[in-house]
């Protein structure tokens, strides 16, 4: 049986964590503040500019609530996985340290978010008339 061996954790790995939950929070403070920029302008539009961009309001509301709901999910996820990470370092464990479900799910809402712009976009430039 291997001897146990007293195994020595460096302190960079405890500023690494926090840098890295730092980061995550800066990203989710960031998603949430554009999903209420366009909740914000979503209401203006309702309120303001009549009815025909009463559809398009809405669905910028929905837009901005589903990337509320997952700005607050990725704060709970990041503080959850800080305090999983400082456990592990705090009991001189090997990991897993990495998290794989965060970023694929940051990157799949981002890219679905940007096509459901870029798809509004394209609407809108064809519903456009043609100026002589």
């Amino acid at each position: 049986m291997p001897e146990a061996t007293f195994r020595r954790t460096d302190a960079k790995a405890f500023f690494a964590n926090e840098r890295t939950f730092l980061h995550w929070m800066s990203t989710s403070v960031t998603i949430g503040s554009i999903a209420a920029a366009l909740s914000g302008v979503a209401g203006h539009a309702h309120r303001h500019w009549g009815d025909d961009f009463t559809e398009r309001a809405v669905l910028t509301r929905v837009i901005a609530l589903v990337m509320l709901l997952i700005s607050i999910v990725m704060a709970l996820w990041a503080g959850y996985n800080f305090q999983k990470r400082a456990v592990y370092l705090e009991a001189k464990l090997d990991g897993p340290y990495d998290s794989r479900a965060l970023p694929i799910l940051l990157t799949s809402v981002m890219v679905i978010a940007m096509a459901i712009v870029f798809g509004g976009a394209v609407v809108r430039l064809s519903e456009t008339p043609a100026t002589p």
